[in-house]
């Protein structure tokens, strides 16, 4: 008879198996990208630039001369056609605060290029230590695809590369951090830098946060903790600004958050995973395929920060399955780094399963006694 360790991995194949062909099947010809959107000419945007990086591109502009964030995207974000109504509407001035600093736009791409390689320096080590030169070298193959649009026209205007970069960074952090436990200062830092730049990192950061809380680390679980209240009171902060600049003006109340409930299932769910710039242009049932290994190789993986990723892609996924319309897929960026992780760990998962599950017969495992004769 199979062993029970034996049984259980062929139930789990059989059920990866009806998984995959289940969601071949339900997502046939679904998440497809939405149709592109004509770029807006401004005084200071290139003729070849998406609306929205228009916006970011003016605001950092003008706040560079000197005028103040919330003015400037008061009188830019309508003249590119977005709602204004809601504070949900109004980026977090982390972006325009700081590259204002820098000189132009040459050099935030190129900032953002070299926090890219740290990134990737750091996911490679961490892979390394624990499974080999080979498997970290597929996970830099699959984080490139994520760090790509650092060098993808001009996305290094947006601030999800910059929060997907810096989860790459924190989650790095993170698996360093169990051989030597500095790291777990860099890992926080990252995450909270993440979630200053966008809000969408918080799932992220509270897994992190939990998960330090329960094995007892309270001064990493404080430094979560403080940072999000950080978070939460900027954004409140920012919130107070924004209706400062719409106080006697007639513009009309955004439907907060209600406008993005869509429940686009499994439909937004696989838009989103396009941002991985290696699956862009891919098949519906491709980013399927990698969406599913990705969870197999979270799930099966040992060690903390696969955990953390594991339970961090899970929020991101069933938030996406209700929230979020077709334009907003770039919100993939968020979840992005975490699938890419488990992506590169599925092969070895898989195998392990695969070796459970091929039991071979042996005359020490029959029930049939050995006769022998002399």
């Amino acid at each position: 008879m199979p062993s029970t360790s034996s049984a259980e991995a062929r139930l789990t194949l059989a059920m990866l198996v009806v998984l995959a062909l289940a969601g071949v099947a339900l997502g046939w010809n679904k998440g497809q990208l939405p149709h592109p959107i004509e770029p807006v000419a401004s005084a200071t945007a290139d003729a070849d630039i998406s609306p929205d990086l228009a916006l970011y591109r003016d605001v950092i502009a003008e706040v560079r001369s000197g005028r103040d964030y919330y003015a400037v995207a008061g009188e830019r974000i309508p003249h590119y056609g977005f709602p204004i109504g809601s504070p949900l509407n109004w980026r977090l001035p982390t972006y325009a605060w700081l590259f204002s600093w820098l000189p132009g736009p040459t050099w935030i791409q190129a900032a953002l290029v070299a926090l890219s390689i740290v990134a990737l320096g750091l996911a490679f080590v961490a892979q390394s230590r624990v499974a080999g030169v080979g498997y970290a070298a597929l996970r830099i193959f699959l984080l490139f695809g994520v760090v790509h649009w650092a060098i993808d026209g001009q996305a290094y205007l947006a601030q999800e590369p910059w929060a997907a970069t810096l989860m790459i960074v924190s989650l790095s952090a993170h698996a360093l951090a169990a051989q030597q436990g500095r790291w777990r200062v860099l890992a926080v830092a990252a995450g909270i830098a993440a979630l200053l730049f966008r809000e969408l990192a918080l799932p992220y950061c509270l897994v992190a946060c939990a998960f330090a809380a329960h094995k007892r680390r309270w001064s990493e679980a404080a430094g979560w903790a403080a940072g999000i209240a950080l978070f939460f009171g900027f954004f409140a902060w920012h919130v107070g600004q924004v209706k400062a600049q719409l106080a006697g003006t007639e513009v009309a109340g955004a439907a907060g958050l209600a406008q993005w409930l869509r429940f686009g299932g499994l439909d937004f769910i696989l838009l989103t995973t396009r941002m991985n710039s290696l699956l862009f242009a891919a098949s519906p049932w491709l980013l399927w395929l990698f969406l599913l290994l990705s969870l197999v190789g979270l799930s099966r993986s040992q060690g903390e920060s696969n955990n953390i990723a594991c339970l961090a892609a899970l929020l991101y996924l069933v938030g996406f399955a209700v929230v979020g319309r077709p334009e907003n897929f770039y919100w993939g960026l968020m979840p992005a780094p975490l699938v890419a992780w488990g992506s590169a760990q599925a092969p070895r998962c898989l195998a392990e399963l695969w070796q459970k599950a091929a039991f071979v017969t042996s005359p020490a495992a029959t029930d049939q006694p050995l006769v022998t004769h002399g």
